[in-house]
């Protein structure tokens, strides 16, 4: 009998040990799992070194030169875009904690890196969109240049045009001297009618014309020049005769003996110039010129003998 119970107590003690040791096992199992869920936590939280460091690294740098080729073509197309630059600016920051050395959540990371990735995919279109929209402005641009060519010759066709007919109008409209004749009158005041005159028969000269039939010249007061050139070749001009000067068509300032201001009507109208030298003529050929609006619109010429 008791060594039934010493048997007893015995198996009752070898099941204790049974127990504890289970106890323990589960203990030592239960905190080998939880050491592997800290570890497989620390492992996502890790400070890259060696390899895998550069690798990072290098990714991130390779994203930033991107960006920086995004914002040179942006310029290009004169855009600017701060995102761009935050962009870049975040990245400077990442890459140097990794070069220091720093903590970092591997899936953070590479979520991140991953986050890059689609804004520039997204950037890269935006760029092309500016791009075909740039292309189309410039064809547009390059358009209207044409444009603003042909018109431009259009325009100086159109100035050549009215250029040419403003030099036929100016032409047209210079008037001319018809009938125009030079008699003398002597000392009596008889008018005298020949081919050739004694000077001293010459008290004044008489020059008579009229205005011939010009429908294109204006209707007003033209301004009519006498100019009379001796044989040697020098016009006669006294200030205080009524001469002076006037400028031709071409610009240039030659002297006139008389002038007198006509009201021009297209009539045929008759003009008369009355000159007293003021001194005895001399012997030989006398030129008449008559000028309007600095043109020659007639001559003629008086012998003296």
């Amino acid at each position: 009998m008791a060594q039934e119970e010493n048997k007893k107590s015995n198996n009752l003690i070898f099941i204790l040990i049974i127990l504890a040791l289970l106890g323990v096992i589960g203990y030592l199992l239960f905190n080998n799992n939880q050491k592997s869920t800290t570890i497989e936590e620390q492992e996502k939280t890790i400070i890259l070194k060696d390899d895998s460091l550069a690798n990072k690294v290098a990714e991130l740098e390779g994203l930033q030169l991107q960006y920086h080729s995004l914002q040179a073509q942006a310029a290009q197309l004169g855009q600017s875009n701060d995102s761009l630059a935050a962009k870049i600016a975040e990245l400077d920051n990442a890459i140097a904690s990794l070069k220091k050395g720093n903590a970092v959540n591997m899936n953070k990371l590479n979520a991140q890196i991953a986050s890059y990735k689609k804004d520039l995919e997204a950037k890269e279109a935006e760029i092309m969109q500016l791009r075909e929209e740039n292309k189309n402005l410039n064809s547009s641009i390059d358009t209207l240049k044409q444009d603003k060519v042909v018109m431009n010759d259009s325009i100086n066709n159109l100035r050549s045009v009215r250029s040419d007919l403003q030099q036929k109008y100016e032409l047209a409209s210079i008037l001319k001297a018809e009938n125009l004749k030079a008699t003398v009158i002597n000392a009596k005041g008889k008018e005298l009618v020949d081919d050739e005159y004694k000077a001293k028969n010459i008290d004044k000269v008489k020059i008579t014309f009229t205005l011939a039939d010009n429908k294109v010249a204006p209707k007003n007061k033209k301004t009519i020049y006498l100019q009379v050139i001796e044989p040697s070749g020098a016009p006669l001009f006294d200030s205080a005769l009524g001469g002076g000067f006037f400028k031709t068509s071409e610009g240039k300032e030659i002297p006139f003996t008389e002038k007198q201001s006509v009201d021009f009507n297209n009539t045929n109208q008759g003009v008369t110039f009355v000159y007293s030298k003021g001194s005895e003529f001399k012997v030989g050929s006398y030129t008449i010129k008559i000028w309007q609006d600095g043109n020659l619109i007639g001559t003629t010429s008086l012998a003296v003998k």
